[in-house]
């Protein structure tokens, strides 16, 4: 099994208000981009490395790319106005990689670790694609436009998306095409391949790999990196 992972970095971090994007920042003695790239560098189903980053922002994370504690083969591409044009580019760029499979991953969730990306890679491999996801811990509610409850949801069957979602290049590129002929826009690649008809798998994700999203989660996140062990997974 091949993999190309696309490491998601153009986002502008507009919620957390920082200067710069969250995924330049430094966390512990790296910045938070470097912890994905070299994660994904370990594992030995990774074959080449794509970041995908905001045009303002290439020579910063190409800069981060080469001082990254990583020997495989890492390009920084122009990522695009959504996230899904973005990963769209990632993936196109390295279509001379040899892999069959591709693992996007956000740079904004930088605690994964190569054991847990490959357990989700061999579960695609098995079902055809992947994500990890946590149960929903509270009880969830849906409400309508006035706020008032209509529905209580059975949290049982519900899960938390997080990354990096795995599956085969040629599916991905399928449902990109469908999505394209008919103007829709996804959240995320399990999304879009579920429109398109495939069938996503759900491995057990972990509390680690959460994004840093607010003031509050970057705090927790510095504080994790000082003591993070990368091969704890």
């Amino acid at each position: 099994m091949k993999v190309s992972a696309i490491i998601a970095a153009a986002g502008s971090s507009k919620r957390l208000g920082t200067k710069i994007p969250k995924q330049f920042l430094e966390l512990g003695d790296k910045p938070m981009l470097a912890w994905s790239i070299e994660a994904f560098c370990s594992s030995y189903l990774i074959t080449d490395i794509t970041v995908v980053t905001h045009p303002g922002f290439i020579e910063l994370a190409e800069d981060i790319a080469r001082n990254a504690a990583c020997s495989k083969a890492v390009q920084v591409v122009e990522g695009g106005p959504t996230r899904q044009e973005s990963v769209l580019r990632g993936i196109t760029a390295f279509e001379e990689s040899g892999s069959s499979w591709v693992a996007v991953h956000d740079a904004a969730r930088p605690f994964i670790t190569p054991e847990h990306i490959e357990n989700i890679c061999l579960l695609a491999a098995e079902a055809g694609a992947a994500i990890p996801g946590i149960p929903v811990p509270d009880t969830v509610k849906k409400v309508d436009g006035d706020s008032f409850i209509i529905d209580t949801l059975d949290r049982s069957e519900l899960v938390l998306a997080q990354t990096p979602q795995v599956c085969r290049r040629k599916d991905i590129m399928a449902a990109y095409r469908r999505a394209g002929k008919m103007n829709l826009t996804f959240t995320d690649e399990s999304s879009l391949l579920e429109s398109a008809g495939f069938h996503v798998a759900v491995a057990r994700g972990t509390m680690h790999n959460f994004k840093v999203t607010t003031e509050s989660d970057l705090q927790v996140a510095r504080m994790l990196a000082k003591n993070f062990v990368r091969n704890s997974g």
